[in-house]
């Protein structure tokens, strides 16, 4: 989306339904579009919903229906297939930018609008703009839902080295993989500074972060789960995942499957610590 941002094809200032024409007439003509893409769109039906927290497994939350008409919930009764009508009866909870909650539906909102924009399936524009750029020596596997969307806030698989050779394009090193810069200096520091701290303050990753780092990282941006005030990001997955990146420290970790979700979430998983640690400690500072 930075790129398609930097060729004037997108907005994020715009509303989310003037890109997606099925969500026009729904809460979503009130969220702008950088609001999604930074996990804070005020709207209800979030994959986390507290108290309970049941989303993932309560055919009666809207994140679980909508889940179900992408095919990786199950509930034969729900008569529902259409992910824009589920969404569409989401209602908004509080102004948008001032809670950062996760939720795989702002991700997938945000494919579509690639899609719609860039003209082409979300695959093929990573391709072009950005796999084939990388020096990545496998393809990128990537799982579509019934109806053919790419979902692409999860369900991919790469190796550990391509996936290291993505994050290096966000680091002073971007050289070492790419012939050309992918990532300009002006979308990197759009990408480091779109988040609100004060909406990150409270939230539930704020908690995983300030276990995982032994300090508070400043904010979550443009779907980086972790930012710090010197420029370092970080993304986590499910079942220890996680891709750290340290501009500053021209430094860039990757790690696969270190944990499970369990100990990621309870904080037992101290990779993105290592990481960062690991950052200072190579770079002096």
């Amino acid at each position: 989306m930075a790129l398609l941002e930097q060729q004037g094809k997108i907005d994020i200032k715009k509303p989310v339904s003037d890109y997606i024409a099925e969500l026009k007439g729904s809460e979503w003509d009130t969220v702008m579009v950088e609001e999604a893409l930074d996990m804070a769109n005020g709207l209800d039906s979030t994959e986390h919903d507290e108290p309970v927290q049941d989303t993932r497994t309560n055919p009666d939350q809207v994140y679980y229906q909508w889940g179900v008409t992408l095919g990786f919930f199950v509930n034969p009764d729900q008569k529902e297939r259409d992910p824009f009508m589920v969404m569409r009866g989401m209602k908004r909870k509080y102004p948008g930018h001032t809670a950062f909650e996760y939720n795989s539906i702002n991700t997938w909102v945000m494919n579509r609008i690639n899609e719609r924009v860039g003209g082409k399936p979300v695959n093929e524009l990573f391709s072009e703009m950005v796999w084939s750029k990388i020096g990545a020596e496998h393809d990128m596997e990537l799982a579509i839902s019934p109806q053919g969307y790419l979902l692409l806030f999860g369900f991919t698989t790469s190796t550990l080295r391509d996936m290291a050779r993505f994050g290096m394009i966000f680091t002073p090193s971007w050289n070492k993989v790419a012939k050309e810069k992918v990532v300009s200096d002006k979308q990197m520091k759009c990408i480091q500074t779109l988040g609100n701290p004060k909406a990150y303050q409270g939230s539930g990753e704020e908690a995983y972060g300030k276990r995982w780092f032994g300090e508070t990282p400043y904010m979550n941006t443009a779907q980086w789960d972790h930012a710090f005030e010197d420029g370092a990001m970080f993304k986590h997955g499910n079942m220890g995942q996680g891709i750290y990146v340290d501009p500053a420290r021209d430094f860039c970790g990757i790690y696969f499957g270190l944990a499970t979700n369990d100990e990621a979430i309870s904080g037992a998983d101290h990779s993105p610590g290592y990481l960062r640690t690991a950052a200072k400690l190579l770079a002096g500072k």
